[in-house]
């Protein structure tokens, strides 16, 4: 046997990265595990990129139209009547300086359609908008309560008339961090020359015994990372050398769309929980595919409910790239199905009900389910090269001209240790991006 430094052994030996990569043999070999999960849908999928930074940053843009928030309102009631209204300070940008409303813009106050006659922008966090009814019969004071919702939708200018102040389209920052993933497993004495020997394609291959465990933890902690995970505040290491050094954690999917996407409720799903959900994504114009992916007691509910109900033509597999993307769309064990305009892909993925993390007592997950937009968007401020556009979702991993880490692996034995044992060493650095939130939705209990 050589000496197990990186690159170890020979051709028949599987190192610790091919079960994390190669899905095919790695299925046939760890029955044990069912590894079907996110990170190998973005894999596989090409859904990754590189970073060359910890922070990894993106922008996109909010919605063209724009709404505001009555915060006081003064005018005599009355037909016809002019109403002065100041806005809230949520209803602002750049810090208070800025808001989208402008002289000749029409907007919609709970029925009333209204013009804006001229705006005073000199106080920060408190613009004001003076108003009057687009027609004379129409009492606009009245309706102009506080907390009302008033929708920009249009506007109009007398002839001759020069033209408006500039519209305001400011893209958004976005930022999450990647995260290093480091697990060891150490074999000693003569267990670690213990072996399982197998066959594929008529090729006989042999990996040693605890890599299984180590690869498939390994791999794990990322997926559930991606659910569960949560962007660090202020996260420090004491004990590092130096002290305090910084432990960043990644973002995942839960957090996203709990805190950035929209929310669906259901007590038994039913066709009017997947109306609803349709509605949304058409009210956020989502794209045409979306990836559904569920905990096993919301999959099973959503099965009692549409199968054999939807209709399983013209679906969309543009998502699953080139080639044969429905086989490939299977393969992954998707279920797809169309539902007015969009292809829906769904499946239920084990992970979010695997019982020592996400199918204890008490877990959500199993009840949950993500609607994800699959889709590329242009990013209006690229921050890096050939950053001009990105997946809706994407698996980040940190990567420079000297290393790459999102799979890597190293074994040492005792030529380095002068320890009879055997260590297996994995480390991948890497995040979830996630654009288009306003399109996504987390369907719950």
């Amino acid at each position: 046997m050589a000496s197990s430094v990186e690159g170890i052994l020979d051709g028949s030996y599987l190192a610790p990265n091919t079960f994390m990569v190669k899905r095919d043999i790695r299925k046939r070999i760890f029955p044990r595990y069912r590894e079907d999960t996110l990170f190998d849908f973005l894999f596989h999928s090409g859904k990754t990129k590189e970073t060359a930074n910890t922070r990894f940053n993106w922008f996109e843009h909010d919605y063209l139209y724009s709404s505001v928030i009555i915060e006081t309102s003064t005018g005599t009631t009355g037909a016809g009547n002019t109403v002065t209204i100041t806005i809230e300070e949520a209803s602002h940008q750049e810090t208070g300086s800025k808001s989208p409303g402008k002289p000749y813009d029409l907007v919609w106050i709970q029925g009333i359609r209204g013009w804006i006659e001229s705006t005073n922008k000199t106080v920060d966090d408190a613009h004001v908008y003076t108003i009057k009814p687009v027609r004379s019969t129409d009492d606009i004071v009245t309706v102009s309560t506080a907390t009302t919702v008033v929708a920009l939708f249009s506007n109009a200018k007398a002839d001759g008339t020069g033209q408006p102040e500039s519209m305001i389209r400011k893209p958004n920052l976005f930022f999450n961090f990647t995260q290093i993933f480091s697990t060891q497993y150490e074999t000693f004495g003569s267990e670690s020359a213990n072996q399982v020997e197998f066959e594929i394609d008529g090729k006989p291959y042999f990996y040693l015994l605890g890599v299984e465990d180590a690869a498939n933890k390994h791999n794990l902690d990322m997926d559930f990372n991606w659910l569960i995970g949560e962007q660090s505040l202020n996260l420090v290491d004491a004990n590092s050398t130096p002290a305090n050094e910084a432990v960043n954690t990644s973002r995942g999917l839960d957090s996203y769309i709990t805190n950035f996407g929209n929310d669906q409720t259901y007590t038994t799903f039913d066709f009017a929980d997947l109306t609803s959900i349709e509605k949304t994504l058409s009210r956020e114009r989502a794209p045409l595919e979306m990836m559904w992916m569920n905990g096993v007691n919301l999959d099973i509910d959503i099965d009692a409910v549409i199968k054999g109900k939807m209709d399983n033509s013209g679906v969309r597999y543009e998502q699953f790239g080139k080639g044969d993307a429905q086989a490939r769309a299977v393969d992954f064990g998707f279920d797809s199905f169309r539902f007015s305009q969009r292809s829906y892909h769904k499946r239920a993925f084990d992970f979010m009900n695997y019982l020592p993390v996400t199918g204890i007592a008490g877990s959500p997950f199993p009840d949950t389910g993500y609607v994800i937009p699959l889709d590329r968007i242009r990013n209006p401020k690229p921050v890096g090269e050939n950053d001009e556009e990105m997946d809706t979702i994407t698996l980040r991993f940190k990567r420079n001209d000297r290393q790459n880490r999102f799979v890597k692996h190293w074994t040492r034995d005792v030529t380095i240790t002068n320890n009879d044992r055997l260590e297996f060493n994995h480390l991948s650095e890497a995040g979830l991006q996630f654009a288009m939130l306003n399109q996504a939705i987390k369907v719950h209990k």
